[in-house]
């Protein structure tokens, strides 16, 4: 695994024991309380690829390619870097080309950025 996946793997692993990060990852659907399930695949350069399994609030890291992800993002292995550190979020590096949503929704995105955020600054 490269430099941002070790490091946004560190962000999952505190991500996973603070509630109010795994909070983000549920919805309210017509008042009933859904666990929101997504995979997001990481295409970076300098990087092998990776994926992110969000699951009953809980988030996994894995090595290689998930051909099912929801989201899928290619770029700047360093936009990511910057994000877990708390120098930018996803939506600046989208903006800045850095990043690239190559499918999926950016709001989705969005919400992965505010649970590293939650665990920023709990820190």
């Amino acid at each position: 695994m490269g430099v941002a996946s070790e490091i946004l793997k560190k962000i999952i692993d505190r991500m996973n024991n603070i509630p109010k990060a795994q909070q983000v990852f549920v919805t309210d659907i017509g008042g009933k309380t859904v666990n929101w399930n997504m995979t997001f695949q990481f295409n970076l350069d300098d990087e092998d690829p990776f994926y992110l399994i969000i699951k009953n609030q809980k988030v996994n890291i894995n090595p290689g390619t998930a051909h099912d992800a929801e989201i899928v993002m290619s770029g700047d292995n360093n936009a990511i870097v910057k994000i877990c550190k708390g120098k930018g979020d996803f939506t600046h590096a989208i903006s800045r080309e850095e990043i690239k949503v190559e499918k999926g929704k950016i709001m989705d995105v969005i919400r992965l950025t505010r649970a590293i955020t939650i665990v920023l600054k709990v820190s």
